[in-house]
């Protein structure tokens, strides 16, 4: 009688204890996932870039919503694809474009990359 009063009271204690770290740990990841979009929705960059940057030795290149709508009928391509490109054709596409809130620098999109690579290839 006694070992199974001690063997329900173990078994009592996994379940209780072993379902409410699961509901903590359920807790934990329902913020986590809450604060991982509420920083994504603050901290989003805008798709469209004011600031005319030199991506070339040779010409500079105005990257604005007119010329997104170019890229809406181009097929897509990797962005590894797309770095090589920029390479070949001397286009700086790492570490870029320094952004004016933050004031950090960073890589060129995909649709960047393909403006640029357009207007290379036009002016050409």
């Amino acid at each position: 009688m006694e070992l199974a009063q001690y063997i329900l009271t173990g078994l009592l204690y996994v379940i209780i204890y072993g379902f409410s770290t699961l509901f903590i740990f359920q807790f934990l990841l329902d913020i986590s996932i809450a604060f991982e979009k509420h920083c994504n929705c603050t901290t989003s960059t805008k798709h469209s870039v004011i600031k005319t940057e030199t991506l070339t030795g040779k010409s500079k290149i105005n990257i604005s919503n007119k010329n997104k709508n170019q890229l809406s009928t181009t097929k897509k391509m990797t962005v590894q694809h797309l770095r090589k490109r920029c390479s070949q054709a001397g286009i700086k596409w790492s570490y870029a474009i320094q952004e004016s809130k933050t004031g950090k620098k960073r890589h060129l999109n995909r649709e960047e990359m393909l403006i640029a690579l357009t207007q290379i290839k036009q002016s050409a």
